[in-house]
């Protein structure tokens, strides 16, 4: 038996897990998982809990200047009104020292209930955004298809899909979660929907963001470049 706190050790795995924007100057480890609303499970017997509003326990005692980022995830100067940034550095988003802290957050966690000894892993090829709960199907060639929400009023409806089988990922010691393709969802007049791709292969979003860890890290706005459509 074993909790899992805001204060637990996490490590961050796909294609933002080595991106400058999750490290600070700091140097701190990562740490953590707040917020946590609904969850999933998988094939191979993980727990995927999911962030939801992590938006709120960030602030500072001064006014915060919010850029197009963080404003898109709703940071503000005070958050909920839990004040944790009088107290921990890490939720202060005036401290430099801590600027990329935030970005940690919003992430699908991975937690092996079996083995206490494994490390909640973030897995960034899921995106970030304000997630409400995961739901996976075993598609006919063994991927998975991912489904899940953001939980906020005129956000949006994504799915990844792995690219390999993940009995195959897991007897080769990969997690079917690191590699494959995120999309998000557009529903049309008609009742028809389509499946938009989030990469750096589109150009409109290619010409936003420097690589795919940015992207991940800001999938709201790459979800807005494509013409998602709100919830």
């Amino acid at each position: 038996t074993r909790r899992i706190t805001v204060n637990t050790p996490v490590q961050f795995s796909g294609p933002a897990a080595d991106s400058p924007l999750l490290q600070n100057p700091a140097g701190n480890i990562a740490l953590g998982t707040v917020n946590n609303c609904g969850a999933g499970y998988t094939p191979w017997g993980t727990y995927l809990t999911c962030e939801e509003n992590f938006n709120g326990y960030f602030g500072s005692i001064s006014e915060v200047t919010l850029t197009e980022e963080r404003a898109r995830y709703g940071f503000n100067q005070f958050g909920f009104g839990y004040a944790w940034y009088a107290f921990d550095k890490r939720f202060d988003l005036n401290d430099e020292d801590y600027v990329n802290e935030a970005n940690r957050f919003g992430w699908i966690v991975e937690i092996d209930p079996f083995d206490g000894t494994q490390k909640p892993v973030k897995r960034t090829a899921l995106g970030r955004f304000k997630h409400e709960a995961i739901a996976i199907k075993e598609l006919d060639d063994g991927r998975v298809a991912c489904y899940m929400g953001d939980d906020q009023r005129f956000d949006y409806c994504y799915k990844f899909e792995s690219s390999m089988a993940w009995e195959h990922a897991i007897a080769d010691g990969k997690s079917p979660l690191d590699e494959g393709t995120l999309y998000v969802a557009r529903f049309n007049e008609d009742g028809s929907g389509d499946w938009l791709e989030l990469s750096v292969d589109v150009p409109a979003l290619a010409a936003r963001f420097n690589d795919m860890a940015e992207l991940l890290i800001n999938t709201r706005i790459a979800a807005d470049i494509v013409g998602a459509t709100p919830m």
